[in-house]
C-alpha cells in the first residue's frame, strides 16, 4: 500500500495541458477508427473509396487532417509521460525502471484483452513492446532524444521515400472484405475472435515490425524531449511559447501539402509512404503546438472546449477502450449489427456522438473519483502488482 500511495498522483499534480492534449488526440482517433470499427476499411485499397459525394468529403477530412497523425500524437504524449513518470520516482528514491516495467507488463495485458476481444485495432500492445525499448533511451538528455527521435523518423523516410519515387501501387483484390462483412454483421462470438485475430496480425506481423517501430519510437523520444525540455510546465517560457509558434508555422503548411499529395495521386506509392512516414507526425506537431500555445495564452480563463477535452483526456485509457466497447456494441453482431450499412459521412457522425457521450461520462465519473476504472487497476498492477 505505501508504494501505492506515495507514486499516487494527486488532481492538483496532474498537468492540465497533457489532459488537453490526450482529449483532442483521443477524439482525433475515433474519428479515424470509427471507419474501421463501421466496415472493412483495413483490406480496402484506400480510406477513399465512395462515389457519393457526402462520404467522400468526409474520407478525403479524415485522410488530411486526421489519419497517421493521432497515434503519432498519442504516442508523442505517452513518451511525454513516461519521462514524467520516471521523473517522480526518481524523486520520491524509488527505482523507476522496475516500476516501469510493470507498467508495460500491465499496459501489455489490457491490450491483448482489447484486442482479441474487443477491436482488432489495438494499439497497446505495440505501445507496451516498444515501451520496454524506450527504456534505453528514457534517462538520456533532452538534446539526445531530440537528436535519435528526428533521425529515427528523417533518416529512414528518407531512404524509402527514394526508393518508392516512381513506383505505382498495387491494387489489393478486395474479394474478402464480403466475407469479413458477413463476420462481423452475423458472426458468433467465437468467430468474431477468430477474425480478429486475423485482422491484428495483419497490421502486427513481422514484415510490418519494423515499420511501426519506425512510425512509435520517435514519437516516444520526441515526447520525452518535450517533458524535459519544460512543454508542459504550469508556466513554461516565452522562449517555449516562440518556439512553438515556429513549429505551428512550419509543420502545419507542410503536413497539409503532404497529406493532400496522395489525394490527388492516389496511385502513388512515394505520396502514400510519405503521407505516413512525414505528413502524419507534422501534422500531429502542428496541432500539439497550437494546442499548447492556446492553453499558454488563455491559461487565466476558463475555455469550455478546453475543459471538455481535459475530462476526456484525465481517462483517456479508459475512453480509449469504452469507445471501442461502444462501437463495437453498434457494428458487430452481438449488438446492433450495423457493420457495412453506413456511410463514411454517418458513421463520422456516429464516432463524434460517441465521444460527446465519453466526455459527458467522464466529466460524471470525476465529480466522484479522481482516476479513471482501467487507469485505477493499471496503478495497482504497476506498484502492487495485483
Amino acid at each position: 500500500m505505501g508504494n501505492e500511495r506515495a507514486a499516487s498522483i494527486s488532481k492538483g499534480e496532474r498537468i492540465q495541458s497533457l489532459d488537453l492534449l490526450r482529449g483532442f488526440a483521443l477524439l482525433g482517433i475515433l474519428l479515424v477508427n470509427i471507419l474501421d470499427f463501421s466496415g472493412p476499411a483495413l483490406y480496402r485499397n484506400s480510406l477513399i473509396h465512395s462515389t457519393g459525394a457526402a462520404d467522400r468529403i468526409a474520407e478525403v477530412f479524415v485522410f488530411v487532417f486526421a489519419q497517421t497523425s493521432f497515434y503519432p500524437m498519442f504516442a508523442f504524449l505517452f513518451g511525454a509521460g513516461a519521462v514524467m513518470f520516471y521523473s517522480r520516482l526518481e524523486a520520491r528514491g524509488q527505482s523507476p525502471s522496475r516500476y516501469f516495467s510493470r507498467r508495460m507488463t500491465g499496459l501489455l495485458i489490457i491490450g491483448v484483452l482489447h484486442a482479441f476481444l474487443i477491436w482488432h485495432g489495438d494499439i497497446l500492445i505495440t505501445y507496451a513492446v516498444i515501451g520496454f525499448i524506450f527504456m534505453l533511451f528514457i534517462q538520456r538528455s533532452a538534446r539526445s532524444l531530440a537528436k535519435w527521435g528526428l533521425s529515427l523518423i528523417l533518416i529512414p523516410s528518407s531512404l524509402f521515400g527514394l526508393l518508392m519515387i516512381g513506383e505505382d501501387g498495387l491494387q489489393v483484390e478486395e474479394n474478402g472484405t464480403e466475407r469479413i462483412t458477413d463476420v462481423y454483421q452475423t458472426g458468433t462470438f467465437l468467430e468474431l475472435i477468430r477474425q480478429r485475430a486475423e485482422d491484428w496480425y495483419y497490421v502486427n506481423n513481422f514484415l510490418m515490425a519494423p515499420f511501426l517501430l519506425l512510425s512509435i519510437l520517435p514519437m516516444f523520444l520526441l515526447g520525452g524531449y518535450a517533458m524535459k525540455s519544460g512543454w508542459f510546465e504550469k508556466n513554461p517560457s516565452v522562449e517555449t511559447a516562440k518556439k512553438w509558434i515556429k513549429i505551428a508555422a512550419a509543420a502545419g503548411p507542410a503536413g497539409l501539402l503532404i497529406k493532400g499529395m496522395p489525394v490527388f495521386f492516389p496511385a502513388s506509392v512515394f505520396w502514400s509512404y510519405m503521407h505516413q512516414s512525414i505528413g502524419g507526425p507534422l501534422l500531429a506537431f502542428f496541432y500539439i503546438s497550437i494546442l499548447l500555445l492556446a492553453s499558454y495564452t488563455f491559461r487565466e480563463k476558463r475555455i469550455v472546449l478546453f475543459q471538455l477535452f481535459t475530462y476526456a483526456g484525465r481517462a483517456s485509457m479508459s475512453n480509449y477502450l469504452l469507445q471501442s466497447v461502444i462501437c463495437t456494441a453498434l457494428f458487430y453482431s452481438y449488438g446492433l449489427g450495423l457493420y457495412g450499412k453506413t456511410g463514411s459521412l454517418q458513421a463520422l457522425l456516429i464516432g463524434l456522438s460517441v465521444y460527446a457521450v465519453l466526455v459527458f461520462m467522464s466529466f460524471l465519473w470525476f465529480k466522484r473519483f479522481e482516476q479513471g476504472p482501467a487507469e485505477k487497476w493499471w496503478r495497482r498492477f504497476t506498484y502492487r502488482n495485483v
